[in-house]
């Protein structure tokens, strides 16, 4: 597999294709002077590229920005970026070491992969620092036991944590030969799944939406696919002091679920059933990407 950037410029937060519940608390975690955000899920699904639309959103002349990756696969003006070189024994922890003595407003590390690297992030974002960063994990709850369990103390930890985006990308609809579904019970069998009856209420409104699935035989435009192009899935975890006690009592990765879901919460399923409604993707493709 090749894998090309289509552009590498940062694209704009507002085309990442956001919920307005979760844009507006993305904006509001990134603005904020101090903490961690971040965001995880498999390789490939857009990470670096949403992290990137973040620093651009805060990125100005009076923001000192510092990002180190592995590689630098996109630039902004602005920005000090280093690669990590192994070879020469600079890693993340060691650039984020020699970060901390530049005196930074902002700090891009792109990937924690060890204890040393998380602790030093974790440390940095209770000095003053708003550190992002990325990690392998398949949901937002699990985030936080994984580190956990990885040795970070549990009441530093709660205590920088701002957010956690988990996110998955999926294939669009081909606007030119998507075909409305006509089945009427469609949308019905959906509610269970759904797994919220009064957000899946809300999320209906007051009419019928008119979910769409891909042509089999696609068109030309879509190389007889059916689809065309790609977007994310969300799920942003979004920390609260009920959330903040729950971490310092390293409560399992399901009771954190529950209780973030509780406190508003959109799932991934439900951010992809939402995007079903909206016609553009299929429910095959949500259920593809999606654990449960």
């Amino acid at each position: 597999m090749l894998r090309v950037l289509a552009s590498k410029k940062p694209i704009p937060l507002s085309e990442l294709n956001f919920s307005s519940e979760n844009e507006r608390r993305v904006k509001q975690i990134i603005e904020n002077p101090y903490g961690l955000f971040l965001c995880v899920g498999p390789t490939g699904s857009g990470k670096t590229t949403t992290l990137h639309s973040a620093i651009r959103h805060i990125n100005n002349e009076k923001v000192k920005i510092l990002t180190v990756e592995d590689p630098v696969e996109i630039t902004q003006k602005g920005l000090r970026q280093m690669q990590v070189n192994r070879k020469a024994g600079l890693g993340f922890a060691e650039a984020l070491r020699s970060f901390l003595r530049a005196d930074p407003d902002v700090i891009m590390v792109g990937e924690m992969r060890d204890t040393e690297t998380a602790a030093i992030a974790v440390e940095s974002s209770l000095t003053g620092h708003l550190v992002f960063s990325t990690l392998h994990t398949n949901s937002a709850a699990e985030t936080l036991t994984r580190l956990l369990d990885m040795g970070l103390d549990p009441y530093s930890f709660s205590d920088a944590l701002l957010g956690v985006l988990a996110q998955r990308l999926l294939r669009k609809l081909c606007p030119g030969c998507k075909k409305p579904i006509s089945d009427a019970n469609f949308v019905a069998n959906l509610r269970p799944e759904y797994d919220n009856p009064e957000g899946f209420d809300v999320l209906l409104g007051h009419g019928k939406p008119t979910p769409f699935a891909a042509n089999p035989n696609g068109c030309e435009k879509c190389h007889k696919s059916g689809y065309k192009g790609r977007t994310a899935l969300h799920e942003l975890l979004f920390t609260t002091d009920n959330l903040r006690q729950m971490m310092a009592k390293k409560l399992p990765a399901g009771e954190i679920h529950r209780i973030a879901v509780k406190e508003g919460m959109i799932t991934l399923k439900q951010d992809g059933i939402a995007k079903v409604f909206r016609g553009q993707t299929s429910i095959d493709e949500v259920r593809s990407v999606c654990i449960k």
